[in-house]
């Protein structure tokens, strides 16, 4: 496993970074344009919900989570924790910070994931075939003591 990418995949990161302004300001195309089109897709979004399979499905969910932000001026930034490429597959591990101005609200809100995605080498070259995110949260004890 390769801990850096080769330059097209480095080339593809930036893409995904440029398209993720677009997407957070209601504009989803840039972001769907960079993934693979197949059945096999998956995205597990920060929203919640049932993970999302199959393109028809994935390109729906990425126009709802989209949709969330439009009109909002928002902006991302990435703290980017590990990147690691084996033969037509890479993925990235990451932090990301999304800032935005929900409708009808004055002041400016944020959202901070916790982000893999995965990318498979296809014909046209790097796509997304998956994506989880979650909110990032405080780590918290699973087991609670009793008294």
């Amino acid at each position: 496993m390769q801990s850096v990418p080769d330059a097209a995949l480095q080339a593809m990161l930036g893409k995904y970074a440029e398209a993720a302004e677009l997407f957070y300001n209601g504009k989803p195309e840039a972001v769907k344009a960079l993934w693979s089109h197949a059945q096999d897709v998956t995205l597990s979004g920060a929203a919640g919900g049932a993970t999302a399979k199959g393109w028809s499905n994935v390109s729906s969910r990425l126009d709802w989570a989209s949709s969330q932000f439009l009109g909002s001026n928002g902006s991302k930034s990435i703290e980017q924790i590990q990147t690691a490429i084996s033969g037509d597959f890479a993925y990235i591990v990451q932090y990301e910070h999304i800032r935005y101005r929900p409708p009808g609200q004055a002041e400016a809100a944020k959202r901070d994931y916790r982000v893999t995605t995965v990318f498979r080498r296809e014909a046209e070259g790097w796509r997304v075939v998956h994506r989880h995110a979650d909110t990032l949260l405080t780590r918290q004890d699973i087991r609670q003591e009793t008294p």
